[in-house]
């Protein structure tokens, strides 16, 4: 998405691209791997404020490759461990289906949005 169409807004609520980093990264490091919880309203590091597109990208591409890092070295013996998940009781296996559903929902977010201004989005490849 170019930088400049940063802010079209198909509906009023409509969320930054970057809330599915600052997701990914509360799924991926608060819940799954016991580091504090990033709060929004003061986070520094995935709030847009005048941010270029690179930096965006940098951004999103480091929680990326941090959450691909972590399932790398998972122990796969904490999947039963029980978290607190939205006052729910879930267990880790349980929160990383989560994440992947909040990815691919902002996924189709920005190409509903490409589409709406008039570009075209990229091929949909899987991971392989």
């Amino acid at each position: 998405m170019p930088q400049d169409k940063y802010n079209f807004m198909v509906s009023p609520e409509r969320k930054n691209v970057i809330n599915g980093g600052f997701a990914m990264d509360w799924h991926s490091q608060s819940l799954s791997n016991g580091r504090e919880t990033r709060d929004w309203s003061t986070d520094k590091v995935y709030k847009v404020a005048n941010r270029s597109k690179e930096k965006m990208i940098t951004i999103i591409t480091k929680t990326f490759d941090d959450c691909i890092t972590l399932l790398q070295k998972f122990d796969t013996n904490q999947f039963e461990d029980r978290l607190d998940y939205f006052g729910l009781d879930r267990t880790k296996r349980q929160i990383f289906m989560p994440l992947t559903y909040h990815i691919t929902h902002h996924r189709a977010q920005m190409v509903a949005y490409m589409r709406f201004s008039g570009l075209v989005s990229p091929r949909y490849v899987l991971y392989q």
